[in-house]
């Protein structure tokens, strides 16, 4: 009997101790995102920003940042994503045939030691070919934002 007891105990201590945690991990989120707002409004009067936009999952997190400054610009995924994945081959294809169709327009995708993009950045970009970079990197973070964690 003493031993359920302590089975109850223990877990409810856990399930106290689990709240707190996920108290705590709202806080840290609510404070990572006031930080990524204080930063943009720092590199918009710095750099001249003109649009930012995040990609949040189904649960509220934020997936992806997409950030425009004069001629860059920038997608970074806050999990990395596979190459394999059709949208992130979709997205590099079209920024493929976006590079050849427009000059200067160059494109660099960053990677983690798994070979999994963390962020693509796109430099060179001109008004003209502006909207259609913005498109295409706007489509794959909100694809990539839709699907379930792993």
């Amino acid at each position: 009997m003493a031993e359920k007891l302590r089975i109850g105990e223990l877990r409810d201590l856990l399930e106290r101790e689990i709240a707190e945690l996920e108290a705590r991990l709202q806080l840290y989120q609510q404070l990572l995102a006031l930080l990524d707002e204080c930063s943009t409004e720092a590199l918009s009067s710095t750099r001249g920003v003109r649009r930012g936009k995040e990609f949040r999952s189904r649960d509220g997190r934020v997936a992806a940042r997409l950030a425009a400054t004069r001629d860059t610009i920038r997608l970074s995924f806050t999990r990395p994503v596979p190459e394999q994945h059709p949208y992130i081959r979709y997205m590099l294809t079209a920024l493929e045939r976006l590079a050849s169709e427009y000059e200067g327009l160059e494109y660099t995708v960053e990677r983690d030691d798994e070979g999994r993009i963390t962020s693509v950045i796109v430099t060179g970009v001109s008004r003209d070919s502006e909207d259609e970079v913005y498109a295409v990197l706007e489509f794959a973070a909100k694809k990539v934002s839709e699907l379930p964690l792993r």
